[in-house]
């Protein structure tokens, strides 16, 4: 899409100028790998010149540009680079020591590591993705970071075919990544954004069919079209019987999912640039009723 009509149907939903002002200077940031080190460890070791963020404190900003790749803190699995924003859809979902946890789409493991950490790692999470050359990406991530609570799968995220099994799920699913995708908005254009949204909704479809009865679900993206998003958790929740929206309790600057779907999109978090100085992103979360 061109500059000028991407600016136009960018403004729909936000301020543009802000948006994308934000969005060429994003910060660095990084989650501590609790799995190996305390965060009072890291912060009393580490030379880099850093600065806790306010909103989760086992993450962090870089005070100067830097290659982390390169570091000796990332070669010893002791932090990950993870934007602000997808940091949150762990936290969101929340998953605990007891849970049985699928992530749909894991590699290259960002959201993944995030919640083998949160789950001390214990219980049990499964990565799934779909092709081998994921996989490997995938399996680097655990060994760096010493993940143990871990299954690994290679199945078509759209017809996993799990019946009931996990208590809680992660779909960050695919998607057009304007938030995130530097170039993303030149290659962006809407009968795009219409092909994925109907790989999302199957997705969703078939994550929400592997979630228990009283489980949740975390639908996420790194985009701003309407399609990718509201779309696709309406889609689920007009279709399927027990499918109910839950309030996200996170204290940040945010704003609510499109009010045109309905009053109860208001529960969903929009994030934009501008508002963490990090990727644009979108959660929704997810209940089925019952009672397992």
């Amino acid at each position: 899409m061109e500059e000028n009509a991407y600016r136009e149907w960018l403004s729909a939903y936000m301020d543009c100028d802000s948006c994308i002002s934000s969005f060429r200077n994003q910060k660095q940031f990084f989650r501590v790998n609790t799995i190996k080190t305390t965060v009072k460890e890291f912060v009393e070791k580490t030379k880099l010149q850093i600065a806790q963020t306010k909103y989760y404190n086992a993450a962090f900003e870089f005070n100067e540009k830097i290659q982390i790749g390169k570091t000796w803190e990332y070669f010893l699995g002791l932090i990950y680079p993870q934007s602000l924003s997808s940091i949150l859809a762990s936290l969101v979902l929340a998953p605990e020591q007891d849970d049985v946890v699928l992530d749909v789409a894991a590699a290259p493991g960002s959201k993944f590591s995030h919640m083998a950490m949160l789950m001390e790692n214990k219980g049990v999470l499964v990565g799934n993705d779909l092709t081998p050359e994921k996989i490997s990406t995938l399996y680097s991530t655990i060994n760096r970071l010493d993940i143990l609570n871990c299954i690994i799968t290679m199945h078509n995220g759209s017809s996993l075919n799990w019946k009931s099994r996990f208590t809680k799920i992660l779909l960050d699913a695919p998607c057009t990544a304007l938030g995130s995708g530097e170039g993303a908005s030149g290659r962006w254009d809407l009968e795009h954004s219409k092909k994925i949204s109907s790989l999302q909704k199957r997705m969703l479809f078939s994550a929400y069919d592997a979630l228990r009865p009283g489980g949740e679900i975390v639908y996420s993206t790194c985009t701003y079209a309407k399609e990718e998003n509201e779309e696709v958790v309406a889609n689920l929740l007009e279709n399927v019987a027990g499918a109910k929206l839950l309030d996200i309790n996170l204290d940040i600057p945010h704003e609510h999912g499109l009010s045109e779907f309905g009053n109860e999109f208001k529960k969903c978090y929009r994030i934009y640039p501008q508002h963490l100085q990090s990727e644009g992103f979108f959660i929704a979360k997810i209940k089925k009723e019952g009672v397992n």
